[in-house]
């Protein structure tokens, strides 16, 4: 079966949905892809759980400005769960939550019957998940898993871990959220802060965790970024690692590249932690991927780990944009040996030095691919002599 349709429910709005692969395209799917159509016919659209990719056959289903991503198997379930809501089904957690869980004063207000009672009553879609436990737990039997969990190795972390410590305050000790894994290990996925501050006391030996059981590792991860995205910002470095954990396609495809081309992902966001071989602009990355494709992506990070080995690259973001500039736009003349052979003429932090006191990107990598590309030209006749 396939969908390209729009339904008409109770509240006046309307459910639309449309199979990839079935043309033409409607207008209303364009605002919502997340760059253009890979070369594997796949594309990625934003929901509010981030970037979900599109495969052919798979069901777009848009609601109220939402969209969804499902399998065609699994759309008439899906939409059944739609109509049968008179809100808006959206997936917010923490604060701000009315769209999910509340409602207007003026919707709340339906036509009385003779008794008083509402003639019609809201329907909510089922509770999705099982009920946690509240338990209290010691301290050694909880761990993190440092594959999404948020890097503590910084100041910022350090400053607020030992405030807590100092002044704990249960009247502000929320439960932790912690899951369960088959193997009985108890994985903390919101409240690391907290439990650290706690060991670093002598009084406090247990935390009350609301305890729940996932289906696997990639749903903890998937509830990390949920539960943290809602409540504050999740820099850019914790958003990646926890999107590889929770499998998502877009974070692996980055991650395999780097590592291709002999690089690692840098863990913490201060340059000054970073390590030789460690790179931190995972947005330029992504964005390279988007629109030059990986393998012009790939050459520039393999060309920037063989010209800066055991170098730590601070300015390396400016030297990959500036990189992707000259590559994207080469014409056949660009010879990769010698642009590796200028590119080692200075260190890492020396190109960096071009995009000083620069603002923006942009910029930054204008300045390079201006700075790299004298550099080449004056090695010509030294190559062709």
């Amino acid at each position: 079966m396939t969908y390209n349709h729009q339904l008409n429910i109770n509240n006046g709005s309307e459910i639309r949905t449309w199979t990839h692969g079935q043309l033409p395209m409607p207008d209303w799917v364009p605002p919502h892809m997340a760059g253009g159509i890979e070369a594997n016919g796949t594309f990625a659209v934003a929901t509010e759980l981030g970037r979900a990719r599109v495969h052919p056959g798979n069901v777009i289903i848009e609601r109220c400005g939402d969209v969804w991503v499902r399998a065609a198997e699994e759309t008439a379930e899906f939409i059944e769960g739609l109509k049968s809501s008179s809100m808006p089904a959206t997936t917010n957690v923490g604060p701000g939550k009315v769209r999910q869980y509340g409602a207007s004063s003026r919707t709340r207000m339906t036509a009385a019957g003779p008794n008083g009672s509402a003639s019609k009553r809201q329907r909510h879609l089922p509770p999705v998940g099982s009920q946690p436990s509240i338990e209290w737990i010691h301290l050694e039997r909880l761990s993190i898993d440092g594959a999404y969990q948020r890097s503590t190795d910084n100041a910022a972390s350090r400053r607020l871990i030992s405030s807590i410590a100092a002044k704990f305050d249960w009247r502000l000790c929320a439960p932790l959220v912690v899951s369960r894994r088959p193997d009985d290990k108890l994985t903390i996925i919101d409240g690391q802060h907290r439990w650290m501050a706690a060991s670093q006391r002598n009084d406090i030996l247990q935390l009350p965790c609301c305890v729940f059981r996932y289906q696997n590792i990639q749903e903890e991860a998937r509830m990390f970024i949920v539960a943290n995205r809602a409540r504050k910002p999740v820099n850019r470095l914790d958003d990646y690692f926890a999107a590889v954990a929770a499998a998502d396609e877009d974070a692996l495809e980055i991650n395999q590249i780097v590592t291709e081309a002999g690089l690692r992902i840098a863990r913490n966001t201060s340059s000054t932690a970073w390590r030789p071989g460690e790179v931190a602009f995972t947005a330029a990355i992504a964005t390279s991927i988007r629109r030059f494709g990986p393998a012009i992506t790939s050459a520039v990070l393999t060309n920037m780990a063989v010209a800066f080995p055991n170098q730590k690259m601070g300015h390396g973001g400016a030297i990959f944009g500036g990189l992707v500039r000259i590559m994207s736009r080469s014409t056949q003349d660009l010879d990769p040996d010698r642009l590796v052979a200028a590119l080692q003429t200075q260190t890492a932090d020396q190109w960096g030095q071009c995009a000083t006191g620069l603002k923006g990107g942009d910029m930054r990598a204008v300045a390079l691919q201006d700075a790299i590309m004298r550099v080449y030209k004056e090695l010509v006749p030294s190559v062709e002599g």
